[in-house]
């Protein structure tokens, strides 16, 4: 008996060796996809596995141990509330913004304006997609506070004024050639996305319509998705199936608000 515990104890131990916790216990897939010369690098989740965590500008997303990509747009200012660095998207957690515990401004309560927002309602088991300023319409949608909310600039997924609304929603550089980032849902998955192919707002979605068999003016109900800040800030980190650490760094800048996967 104390023979067969101590070989397991051995093949345990090896298993820890060969497959790191980070790997070995994923609850995740990463994958690579390229059209229209962009490589979109892709983690893809389910929404229980989603987390929204602040870095305060101390670190980029490649000094951690996380696993997941940059989230919200943010700017050099400290939250006075918070005396925190802000974020300008919605990024709410059961009813808690990732900065602080209170309702102040710039700490992932508020979008800039209306914008895309990604909700999962996890009490009903379902994505619900609003264009929304804050987090008291986030309540108010949902009607309860089993959920996150993700705020970017809407994509508009199927849709042949996706540019309209974006410049409404003042997506960054629209057509400037940068890296890119986004927030992706298809039925009750998950996909955050991170180019490391300099490209346009156009090119980049497009490629990610491509991906999910989308085409402008046939939209599907279950799809669709956000702009998170990009160029820089375009950063992920993951571990692919061979267990082999993936990091797209950006410029190495400093984030606020990131979105893991646990």
């Amino acid at each position: 008996m104390k023979k067969t515990i101590g070989m397991i104890f051995a093949l345990t131990a090896l298993l820890a060796f060969v497959f790191p916790l980070s790997s070995f216990a994923a609850s995740y897939t990463y994958s690579t996809y390229t059209a229209n010369q962009v490589t979109l690098n892709i983690i893809q989740t389910s929404p229980g596995s989603i987390q929204f965590k602040t870095l305060n500008r101390d670190k980029n997303l490649q000094q951690t141990s996380y696993v997941g990509i940059n989230g919200g747009f943010f700017s050099a200012q400290i939250e006075k509330s918070t005396g925190m660095y802000k974020t300008h998207n919605i990024a709410i957690k059961n009813g808690v913004p990732v900065i602080g515990t209170s309702n102040n401004a710039n700490n992932g309560w508020y979008n800039s304006g209306n914008q895309g927002t990604i909700i999962w309602d996890a009490k009903n088991g379902k994505f619900l997609y609003r264009v929304l300023n804050t987090g008291w319409e986030v309540n108010k949608a949902v009607g309860h506070t089993n959920y996150w909310a993700q705020g970017g600039v809407s994509m508009s997924l199927g849709s042949k004024n996706w540019k309209d609304v974006a410049l409404k929603e003042k997506l960054p550089n629209p057509d400037g050639k940068v890296e890119r980032s986004a927030m992706v849902y298809n039925g009750t998955s998950v996909y955050l996305i991170v180019t490391n192919s300099d490209c346009t707002a156009e090119t980049f979605r497009a490629t990610i319509q491509k991906y999910f068999g989308i085409k402008d003016g046939e939209p599907k109900s279950n799809v669709n998705g956000i702009f998170l800040d990009g160029s820089g800030s375009s950063q992920m980190r993951a571990y692919d199936s061979k267990n082999k650490l993936v990091n797209i760094t950006g410029d190495g800048r400093k984030l606020v608000q990131i979105i893991t996967v646990n």
